[in-house]
């Protein structure tokens, strides 16, 4: 064992130089890495209001990568044209992946003009043994400050009639520094203006922030046509520095009018035309249809007559005619009655007014007809036709008597809208009994009796099904 051990510690030199001798033999491709700049801030602002500008800071991030088992040396540059500036570090060596901070100061000209500025920040790494090099950048916005007092108005031009006021709203800014107190101002510089009203001459403002003023102003009673002008003016305590904007009121020309024509909208045309087109619809149903005939004629032609005494109605032989002709022929209507007596519209509906006010007829309407009987004459009834769900409800009906409304819509597969429409059909009808609880509601086929909540409802008896023209006798009774 001993001798094991002291022959792999003598082997151990050996494999450690063959190892190196490989190495050196085949060394590894240097590589270009991969770079990132990640500056902080979006933009800088830097307030020259009250004097010459400072100094401005702000830092960022570099990021490196593809870089395993080698060194890269990174370097830092700011490209700010002719501004002074600095980057801390300016360069940095990197072993492996990883990532280091900068800090950056710019100093702009004392001449610079007010306005924005671009920065950038520019990085590229080099390494021992590669031809390639990497680059990355990064840029942020230097806002250059002369001016802290900055007014804005959305809408500077609106119109208004003589002697009328117009609101303006007006937008503050304080793109200083620091927080700042601003007074306002507002006056006529061209035409009538009646009052320029502020509802704030005067307020603090933080750094950076706005508000918005409201600025009133009224035209003259007499203004002529034409365009208004007034400026709004705002002054900065700390800087002693102003920014003004122009407010324009617009007065129209007055609306030119024909000699004769009337002023304004055509109110003639708005209501004229709207009884045109109901007079119209109602000349349509009186003349095409025999219950609108009629209607109009009883309403027109008869209270311009005497009332008759009731027992001296039938004296009149046109009228005992015209009541003789409807015992005669029940169920007539208006204009078989005319055309057989060969009356005018006027005197036949003067003597059916009569004779139906004076209970010796009574009238039933047909669809556009309507139908003239005996007072104690019974009128004949005819079958109604039903649709395929309200069968459906009455055959439900015959072997559940006493079920809801949604169980019936279960029971059909129909909604419960539809259900309960044909039901207050079936209902007025006479065909179908609606019991309401609290529960809710429970449905019978009319005639047959109320079953408790709480008694057994027996089973149905078998019976063949019946084809839906053998409904109950029920149905048949029904009249129109």
């Amino acid at each position: 064992m001993s001798r094991i051990t002291g022959a792999a510690a003598a082997l151990l030199p050996l494999l450690l130089l063959a190892v190196l001798s490989f190495l050196v033999a085949f060394p590894v491709q240097a590589r270009s890495p991969s770079l990132a700049v990640v500056i902080s801030e979006d933009q800088l602002r830097m307030d020259a209001s009250l004097g010459a500008p400072g100094a401005a800071y702000f830092s960022g991030e570099v990021q490196v990568g593809d870089n395993e088992y080698q060194s890269t040396t990174v370097t830092l540059k700011i490209d700010a044209g002719d501004w002074g500036q600095s980057v801390t570090p300016s360069d940095k060596v990197m072993t492996g992946n990883g990532s280091f901070t900068f800090s950056a100061v710019i100093t702009p000209k004392a001449d610079a003009a007010e306005g924005s500025y671009l920065v950038r920040v520019v990085a590229w790494a080099e390494t021992p043994g590669s031809s390639e090099k990497t680059t990355a950048q990064d840029s942020i916005s230097v806002l250059l400050v002369r001016n802290r007092v900055k007014v804005e108005c959305a809408e500077p031009t609106k119109e208004a009639k003589a002697g009328e006021a117009v609101n303006f709203a007006i937008k503050l800014w304080n793109y200083g520094s620091t927080r700042d107190t601003f007074s306002s101002e507002a006056y006529e510089r061209r035409g009538p203006i009646a009052s320029i009203v502020l509802d704030q001459p005067s307020l603090d403002i933080d750094a950076g922030q706005f508000v918005y003023v409201n600025v009133q102003v009224q035209t003259a009673a007499g203004a002529r046509s034409g365009s208004y002008e007034s400026t709004f003016t705002a002054h900065s305590a700390a800087a002693n520095t102003s920014s003004s904007v122009t407010l324009t009121v617009v007065v129209p020309n007055a609306p030119v009018r024909t000699p004769g024509a009337p002023a304004g909208p055509n109110y003639y045309l708005w209501v004229g035309v709207p009884l045109l087109v109901a007079g119209f619809c109602m000349m349509a149903f009186i003349g095409g249809t025999e219950i609108g005939l009629l209607a109009f004629l009883q309403f027109i032609i008869v209270p311009l007559f005497v009332r008759i005494k009731k027992d001296r109605v039938l004296d009149h032989f046109t009228r005992g005619q015209i009541f003789g002709f409807i015992k005669a022929n029940p169920g007539t209507h208006y204009i078989a009655i005319q055309e057989h007596m060969e009356l005018q519209n006027g005197v036949l509906a003067y003597h059916l007014a009569v004779l139906e006010r004076e209970e010796y007829i009574v009238s039933e309407r047909e669809g556009i007809y309507k139908r003239f009987y005996p007072k104690h004459m019974k009128i004949p009834q005819k079958e109604r036709q039903l649709s395929r769900v309200q069968l459906d409800i009455i055959s439900a009906l015959r072997t559940h008597p006493g079920t809801s409304q949604n169980g019936l819509a279960r029971m059909l597969g129909e909604s419960k809208q539809v259900v309960g429409y044909h039901i207050r059909v079936l209902e007025k009808a006479k065909i179908v009994r609606v019991e309401r609880e609290a529960q809710g509601t429970r449905c019978f086929l009319a005639g047959e009796p109320v079953r408790g909540p709480d008694e057994p409802q027996e089973p149905p008896k078998q019976e063949e099904s019946k084809p839906a023209h053998e409904i109950p006798d029920i149905i048949k009774e029904i009249r129109a």
